[in-house]
């Protein structure tokens, strides 16, 4: 497979399997500081399968200072010279959170939320570049408070469809093309849920290759949008991909938009570094006076090649918003 500066070109890796087990750190002002071990297998189901990109599956064992755990496993196929992609996801978990209230005490109101969930999604190429998909979530949330009014126990089934153009010459790390994708998710009454909502997603990631295909200047649109009767663990947060730098929970609400931007400069075969700067604003928020508040968020990071030949990489960002800050360890590229 050919191999550049910055790390592999192919969207596959050489042999049958490769693992490869990384330590995760974290930190940040909710959380606290959090350790564990994410393992990994990136492989290729079928040897004679040679456009399909490798597939990976992997897990997630974490536990923080604030006594705030969970554990997860992931897997993403890629099938049938990439006619077909499934992702998977499970795990279970306590969160030990917070947020601002600014109408009953003008304070931070912290929670715990004791969450299970299952996510099964199936893609088929419908032509070259183009995919349609269709997918089941579970999710049981039982969130607690010091305030009986927001106390919520929710538990979820949600259907769903999506339609995405991709056009990345390595899904793994693309250096050109994009990935845009609508995701429409229902949770019908009839389906098991307490009441009836809906969740519509719009995405785009574009990719620009740079310095003579070296690096990578990648931007990103998102825009999700709540129907019906919202709970409480649905409303979107700003905080982590969308957009780092927030990591207290103030900024919550029905609706969410983010821009962003990412300098990807791969210096050496196993090494890199990002920049990234984005803004992004909630409506129909929580507190009604973050409703339209630009929320601008900044940082930068460290990368390791953890499967050089197709250039998947883990790494550290930290990043800065308004009045927050935080640190956050990535799988793959935050987009």
């Amino acid at each position: 497979m050919g191999q550049r500066l910055g790390g592999g070109s192919s969207s596959r890796i050489d042999g049958r399997a490769k693992f490869m087990p990384i330590p995760y750190v974290n930190y940040d002002r909710s959380f606290g500081f959090a350790f564990g071990a994410v393992p990994m297998l990136m492989f290729n189901p079928v040897e004679k399968d040679t456009i399909s990109p490798s597939s990976l599956v992997g897990g997630v064992g974490m536990y923080s200072t604030n006594k705030t755990w969970f554990a997860m496993g992931f897997g993403m196929f890629f099938l049938s010279e990439d006619r077909w992609r499934i992702t998977t996801a499970g795990g279970v978990g306590t969160v030990h959170y917070q947020f601002y209230l600014d109408w009953i005490t003008g304070s931070w109101i912290p929670y715990q939320s004791e969450a299970s969930f299952f996510l099964f999604k199936v893609e088929r190429r419908i032509q070259e570049g183009l995919y349609g998909g269709i997918s089941y979530m579970y999710a049981n949330v039982t969130t607690s408070t010091n305030f009986p009014a927001l106390q919520d126990s929710l538990t979820l089934h949600g259907l769903g469809l999506s339609l995405s153009l991709d056009t990345r010459d390595n899904p793994h790390y693309p250096r050109s093309g994009q990935v845009t994708a609508l995701k429409y998710n229902t949770f019908p009454v009839w389906f098991g849920n307490q009441a009836t909502s809906h969740k519509i997603e719009f995405e785009s990631n574009q990719h620009f290759p740079v310095r003579l295909q070296k690096d990578v200047v990648a931007a990103r649109f998102y825009a999700g949008i709540g129907v019906g009767d919202l709970g409480f663990s649905q409303q979107f947060i700003v905080s982590g991909k969308d957009i780092r730098g927030y990591t207290q929970g103030a900024y919550r609400g029905d609706y969410l938009l983010t821009l962003q931007g990412e300098y990807r400069w791969n210096f050496h075969r196993r090494w890199g570094a990002v920049g990234f700067a984005g803004l992004a604003t909630v409506f129909e928020a929580i507190n009604d006076a973050d409703s339209g508040r630009l929320l601008p968020g900044i940082g930068t990071g460290i990368r390791f090649r953890a499967f050089p030949e197709t250039n998947f990489s883990v790494g550290i960002d930290v990043a800065a918003g308004l009045d927050d800050w935080g640190i956050y360890f990535q799988i793959g590229e935050a987009f």
